[in-house]
Order: C-alpha cells, then sequence, then structure tokens
C-alpha cells in the first residue's frame, strides 16, 4: 500500500509548476497534514485497518513515463510511502491516519 501527502503534491505544483493528481501519482491513498517520512519503521491505523511504514517511495522513471510529467526532482524524498498492511478493514474517505506509537 502506498500513501502521498497532499501537502507534497501541492509543493511540486508550487515550486516546480507540475500539477500532479493524487491517482496519477500512483499511491492508493492522498493524505493531508500527517509527515510520512515519520512513519517509516512505524505502525499506524486508519480507519479500521493497520499498516507499518516499511520505506519511503522515492519517484520513479516509470512514474515520469505514465504520467508524462518530470517529477522526480520535485518529488525527491517527499514520493510518499510504502506500507505493509497489518490488519485489514474498512478505510473512508476523511478517516484520520494516526500513529500506534507514541514517539511519531
Amino acid at each position: 500500500m502506498t500513501l502521498i501527502e497532499s501537502e507534497a503534491l501541492e509543493a511540486l505544483a508550487n515550486d516546480y509548476h507540475i500539477v500532479l493528481n493524487g491517482p496519477e501519482s500512483r499511491r492508493n491513498f492522498t493524505t493531508r497534514g500527517v509527515a510520512l517520512n515519520h512513519l517509516v519503521g512505524k505502525e499506524f491505523q486508519i480507519g479500521e485497518a493497520v499498516f507499518r511504514g516499511i520505506r519511503l517511495c522515492e519517484p520513479c522513471t516509470h512514474l515520469e513515463e505514465v504520467s508524462g510529467k518530470s517529477v522526480r526532482k520535485g518529488l525527491i524524498h517527499r514520493g510518499g510511502l510504502r506500507a505493509q498492511i497489518l490488519k485489514s478493514g474498512r478505510v473512508r474517505v476523511g478517516d484520520d491516519v494516526e500513529a500506534l506509537d507514541e514517539s511519531v
């Protein structure tokens, strides 16, 4: 499962004048107000589902090819998060991303 911050997509548009919407980013979820990079190695919950942040999801040539946009430079270290699903469950639009480790 992959996530990307809406703030990263907004920064890409502001700083590099490249508009990439959530689905174009090829990520499963678009978040707001959560630092995804801080969730690497941590467990978190969205709705009823529980995940573990595995690693950063750095932008790649494939993303540029399928989107037709030169996004790699603008998304380095803010391309999102790859996560493992630990417990499946219902996730709804608007559900918060809640860290299960208090140190996040």
